[in-house]
C-alpha cells in the first residue's frame, strides 16, 4: 500500500494568509483532526477513483472532474506538453462535465509561471487591471480566481492541470493550493500509467496485425513444383521483418514451359509485402492471357506506376523456360543478374531495363533465346544474399556466391540453395540482417 506524506512548505512558515486562508504556517494540514481527516479523505478518494481506471480517456476526464470538485472551481482543463510553447488543451470541461469549445481559454501567465517554477500557482483577481496583467483571457472571461499545478512524470513535466472560477465569492486559498498541488502530484502518476497502458495495448494490437500479415504472406507464397518435367526447382525465402518486400512466383504454363519471377520492393514490412503480392497476382493474371514476357513486364510496370506511391519501386527478374526446346528468355527490370551455371563456369545475364513503378509507358524487351543443356543450373536472387554483412561490415558478395556455385557439381537445386544459405548464415554470425533473403534455383534435368 502506498503511503502519502504531507508537509509544510518552508516559505509558508510564519507567512501571512490571504483572505480565506488556513491559519498561518499550517500548509495542507491544520492540526484540527476532524478537518485534516476530511482533507486526507478527499485526497485519497480522488486519487483512488482516478487511478482505478486504465483507459486513457477515462483517466483524463477523471483528472479534470476531480480537480474541479476538489477546488470548487467552475472550469477545469488538462494541458499536455513539457513546456509552455508545447502545451495543448487535451480536455476542457465545466463543473457540469460539459466540454468547453470556443471558450477554452486560460491564463497563460499563471500557467507559464507554473511550468517555469515547477510548482502550483494561484491568483486572486481583485480588479480589471489585475485581470489584464494576468492576460487577455482572464480579463475577457472575467475570471475571479485561477489555480494551476504541474503534472510530473518519471522523465519530467508532462503537462498541467488548471482550474478557474468567475464566482465573486470564490477565492482559492493557500490551503486550496496545497490540496490541489498534492492531488496533482498523484494525478501525474495516474496519467503516465494510463498512457503506458494505452501504448502497451497499441503495441500488442500492432504486433497482432503484423503477425496476421505474416501468416497471410506465408499462405500466399507460391508453391514450388516438385515434379515439373525436365526441371528441378527449389526456393529459399526468409523475411528480415515479420513481412517481406521480396516476391517470387513459379508459374507452370499449359505447353510445359515454366515462368519464374523474383522481385524486390523498396523497404520491407507490411506495406512492402502487400505490394509484392499485388504484383504476384497481376503477373499470374497476365500469364493466363499473354505468352510474351516482354508484354507481361510492360503491363506489370503500368500496374505498379498506377498503384505505387512516388519514391517506391520494384525490381523484377522474369525468366521463361521452355524445357522442350531447351531455351530460356528473360526480362530484367533493375534486378540482380540472372546466373547460369554450366560446367563449373558462371554466366551472368544483366539488366534489360529500369525498375518498375517509376516511368509510365516504359517498354520492356526480353532477351533470348539462351540455350540450356542438361546439368545447367539457373539462380535468381534478391540483393539480400550478396549484401549479407558480418561484424566487420564485410558483405558476402558475388565472389563468394559464384565460388559456391562453381563447385556445386551435380547437387540438386535444393542442395545448392542450402549451401548458399549455410554460407551466408556463417558469414553473418550474430549480426541481424537488414534485408529480406530470397533465392530460386532451377536445375535442367536430362531428358
Amino acid at each position: 500500500m502506498k503511503r502519502l506524506f504531507f508537509w509544510k512548505r518552508p516559505e509558508d512558515e510564519g507567512g501571512a494568509g490571504d483572505a480565506g486562508d488556513a491559519p498561518a504556517g499550517t500548509g495542507l494540514l491544520t492540526g484540527d483532526p476532524a478537518e485534516d481527516s476530511k482533507t486526507i479523505s478527499i485526497l485519497l478518494e480522488s486519487i483512488a477513483e482516478v487511478s482505478s481506471h486504465t483507459a486513457l480517456d477515462v483517466v483524463l476526464e477523471g483528472i479534470v472532474q476531480k480537480s474541479i470538485e476538489v477546488s470548487n472551481a467552475e472550469r477545469g482543463m488538462l494541458l499536455l506538453g513539457d513546456s509552455l510553447g508545447a502545451l495543448e488543451v487535451r480536455l476542457a470541461q465545466n463543473v457540469d462535465g460539459r466540454d468547453l469549445e470556443d471558450d477554452a481559454m486560460f491564463s497563460k501567465t499563471v500557467v507559464g509561471k507554473c511550468i517555469e517554477e515547477g510548482a502550483a500557482q494561484r491568483s486572486v483577481v481583485q480588479s480589471d487591471q489585475e485581470a489584464l496583467e494576468l492576460g487577455q483571457s482572464v480579463y475577457k472571461l472575467k475570471l475571479r480566481a485561477v489555480m494551476c499545478s504541474p503534472l510530473i512524470g518519471k522523465a519530467g513535466p508532462i503537462g498541467v492541470i488548471y482550474v478557474d472560477s468567475t464566482a465573486v465569492r470564490r477565492e482559492f486559498s493557500q490551503r486550496d493550493l496545497e490540496l490541489f498541488g498534492a492531488l496533482s502530484a498523484q494525478l501525474g502518476v495516474a496519467l503516465e500509467n494510463a498512457r503506458l497502458h494505452a501504448d502497451s495495448l497499441e503495441k500488442v494490437r500492432l504486433e497482432k496485425d503484423v503477425e496476421i500479415a505474416h501468416r497471410i504472406q506465408q499462405h500466399l507464397l507460391a508453391p514450388v513444383p516438385d515434379d515439373h518435367p525436365g526441371l528441378d526447382v527449389a526456393v529459399r525465402f526468409r523475411a528480415a521483418d515479420h513481412a517481406s518486400g521480396d516476391a517470387y512466383d513459379v508459374v507452370a504454363l499449359p505447353d510445359g514451359g515454366l515462368v519464374v519471377m523474383i522481385g524486390d520492393v523498396t523497404g520491407h514490412g507490411v506495406g512492402a509485402a502487400l505490394l509484392t503480392h499485388a504484383a504476384q497476382a497481376a503477373l499470374r493474371s497476365y500469364l493466363e492471357l499473354i505468352d510474351d514476357i516482354s508484354e507481361v513486364a510492360t503491363r506489370l510496370n503500368e500496374r505498379l506506376v498506377a498503384g505505387v506511391e512516388a519514391g517506391n519501386f520494384m525490381s523484377v527478374l522474369m525468366v521463361a523456360i521452355d524445357p522442350n526446346k531447351g531455351t530460356l528468355h528473360y526480362v530484367n527490370a533493375g534486378h540482380p543478374g540472372l546466373v547460369v551455371v554450366r560446367d563449373g563456369q558462371i554466366e551472368e545475364h544483366e539488366k534489360t531495363g529500369m525498375v518498375m513503378g517509376v516511368v509510365e509507358g516504359q517498354q520492356y524487351t526480353a532477351r533470348g533465346p539462351i540455350e540450356l543443356k542438361a546439368g545447367d543450373m539457373l539462380l535468381l536472387r534478391t540483393d539480400g544474399i550478396d549484401e549479407t554483412m558480418n561484424e566487420q561490415r564485410e558483405v558476402f558478395g558475388t565472389e563468394r556466391l559464384f565460388d559456391l556455385l562453381k563447385n556445386a557439381g551435380a547437387a540438386s537445386a535444393d542442395e545448392v540453395l542450402g549451401r548458399v544459405d549455410a554460407a551466408t548464415t556463417k558469414h553473418a554470425g550474430s549480426v541481424p540482417q537488414q534485408d529480406d533473403f530470397t533465392m530460386v534455383a532451377v536445375r535442367v534435368l536430362p531428358r
